[in-house]
């Protein structure tokens, strides 16, 4: 997906951008850890209406997806629970998380404090100066 196709699905969405990331039928793959670790490296705060977004926000989005899904990859994927594959390996993305399960530690840009909040009953992960509503 490019930027552009992100920007023309959203124009007509209400929802927060952290929902509609967590959108299977708008954009597949993105779970909950990913979608706070996406929307951190774009800095938008996940609250922010999906159509208050412009063509450079939707294209920070997709670029930040690639870049922080192949680095999970390549990490084995991100284990927050004890968990192991049947292949015996281990994710050790998570290591390398810097807004999910982050809260009350400090913001590796601006050292400000992760918060924690709710969107749409899930736990979300931000840094409220890094992170800007739209």
């Amino acid at each position: 997906m490019s930027g552009h196709e992100l920007y023309e699905k959203t124009r007509k969405i209400k929802r927060e951008i952290k929902s509609v990331l967590l959108d299977q039928s708008i954009m597949a793959g993105i779970g909950n850890i990913y979608a706070d670790e996406i929307l951190f490296a774009s800095r938008l705060d996940p609250r922010t209406p999906a159509n208050h977004l412009d063509e450079h926000d939707c294209d920070e989005i997709v670029a930040q997806t690639k870049r922080i899904l192949q680095g999970a990859t390549r990490a084995g994927g991100t284990t927050i629970r004890s968990y192991t594959s049947s292949l015996g390996v281990s994710g050790r993305f998570q290591l390398e998380l810097k807004a999910h399960k982050q809260e009350g530690k400090e913001c590796p840009i601006c050292k400000g404090t992760i918060e924690k909040i709710k969107v749409n009953q899930r736990s979300t992960y931000l840094c409220p100066h890094c992170q800007k509503r739209k």
